[in-house]
């Protein structure tokens, strides 16, 4: 019995989930301590969620998309914290701060999965196939053939 495995997604999606992450916490950070533009940072993480979706769905790694989120949390939680007390003051920003690390993040990963699976998917859909695909079963009968 010869089981062979192939490999079908295509690059390493870390170092984008990371400057992806990076660029949401400073959009996050800019948000929550009211620093320009509202409607213009806003915009600035949605076309980062984008392009990120993008190269998600460009690299065959949709499944990514639920990782992601929990990366942004992990990086975005101490300047969410500190961009509160900015905001509020050091005890109220604290407090206001690990309220939005905690229920609010709930739906901030929400929206951030949503739109990236929506933008990965679209983009791998109108990738369309990557050339000829191997089969993924191959029989040995016992005179030698292939099947």
């Amino acid at each position: 019995m010869i089981v062979r495995v192939k490999e079908r997604t295509r690059g390493n999606v870390t170092a984008p989930m990371v400057v992806w992450s990076l660029a949401i916490a400073v959009v996050l950070f800019m948000l929550e301590a009211r620093l320009g533009s509202e409607s213009s940072v806003t915009w600035v993480g949605i076309g980062a969620t984008a392009l990120f979706g993008a190269y998600l769905g460009w690299h065959r790694r949709v499944a990514a998309a639920f990782v992601a989120p929990i990366v942004s949390w992990l990086v975005a939680w101490f300047p969410l914290v500190v961009a509160s007390m900015i905001r509020d003051g050091f005890f109220k920003g604290l407090v206001v701060g690990l309220f939005w690390i905690t229920v609010g993040w709930a739906l901030i990963a929400m929206m951030e999965f949503v739109w990236l699976f929506l933008v990965a998917t679209l983009v791998r859909m109108l990738r369309g196939s990557s050339g000829p695909r191997d089969r993924d079963v191959i029989v040995f009968g016992p005179d030698g053939t292939e099947r």
